[in-house]
């Protein structure tokens, strides 16, 4: 896989009032002739239907350059928008 995906959750603000947030990823640093190491597409669909349904922007890193995009969005370029929308909608 090309890049890496991940999104950040807010944990808390600090006593100093800086918000902390958590990095959620599919810790894929694999690189592969394939799209996708074995397993990381289900790691991937799950992360954007994690990110999708918490309303957060899923980050895209491929060198020195990021991409934020709506995690429907992410989807829809990975060809999963239906499957990914589906899921969200059930609660998964």
């Amino acid at each position: 896989m090309s890049g890496s995906y991940s999104f950040e959750v807010p944990v808390h603000e600090d006593v100093s009032g800086d918000r902390v947030w958590q990095l959620k990823s599919t810790g894929c640093i694999a690189t592969t002739q394939s799209r996708f190491a074995p397993g990381r597409d289900a790691k991937l669909k799950s992360l954007m239907i994690h990110a999708g349904a918490g309303g957060h922007q899923v980050r895209r890193i491929e060198r020195d350059r990021v991409v934020a995009k709506d995690a429907l969005r992410v989807a829809a370029d990975l060809g999963w928008e239906d499957l990914v929308r589906d899921a969200i909608a059930r609660g998964e």
